[in-house]
C-alpha cells in the first residue's frame, strides 16, 4: 500500500483535501491513516448531517495530515526511508515551533491559544513513523 493524499467528499458537497490514506492499487482499497482518523470524524461531524457546499484543507485541522503534504510536496519522489527521515525532521521541528508558541500563549494568557496549541501538539506527539508505515508500504 502507497501512502496518498486524497479528497474526501462528505455529504456530496464538501471536499476535504489532503487526507491520508493508504491505497492499495491492486484491489483498490484506501484506508484513512489511524492517527488522523479521529480528527476527520471530528471535521465531518462539525460539518452536520445537511452541510453547504465547501471545500476545507484537512491539513488546518490535523498538524500530521499538514506536516505529511508538505513534505510529499517537497520530497515527490521520496524513497520511504528518506521520507521517514524527512517526516522525523519535520516532526521534530514543528514540536519545537509549537513550544515556543506555547510558551508565548501562556506569557500572553490566552487560553483559547493555548489550548490550539495543545491540541496540536497532541496530534504530533506520538507518532512513530515505524508504528503507521512499516506494514504498509
Amino acid at each position: 500500500m502507497e501512502l496518498e493524499l486524497r479528497t474526501v467528499v462528505y455529504a456530496k458537497k464538501v471536499e476535504i483535501r489532503n487526507v491520508p490514506v493508504f491505497a492499495c492499487a491492486d484491489c483498490v482499497s484506501y484506508e484513512v491513516l489511524q492517527p488522523v482518523k479521529p480528527d476527520l470524524t471530528e471535521c465531518i461531524s462539525k460539518l452536520g448531517e445537511q452541510p453547504v457546499k465547501q471545500d476545507v484543507s484537512f491539513g488546518e485541522q490535523n498538524e500530521l495530515a499538514d506536516l505529511l503534504h508538505e513534505q510529499l510536496l517537497a520530497w515527490p519522489e521520496a524513497a520511504d526511508q528518506e521520507m521517514e527521515y524527512r517526516m522525523k525532521e519535520a516532526v521534530e521541528g514543528r514540536i519545537n515551533l509549537l513550544l515556543d508558541i506555547m510558551s508565548y500563549a501562556h506569557k500572553a494568557k490566552d487560553k483559547a491559544w493555548i489550548e490550539d496549541t495543545e491540541r496540536r501538539l497532541a496530534q504530533l506527539s506520538g507518532f512513530v513513523w515505524q508504528a503507521h508505515f512499516s506494514n504498509a508500504v
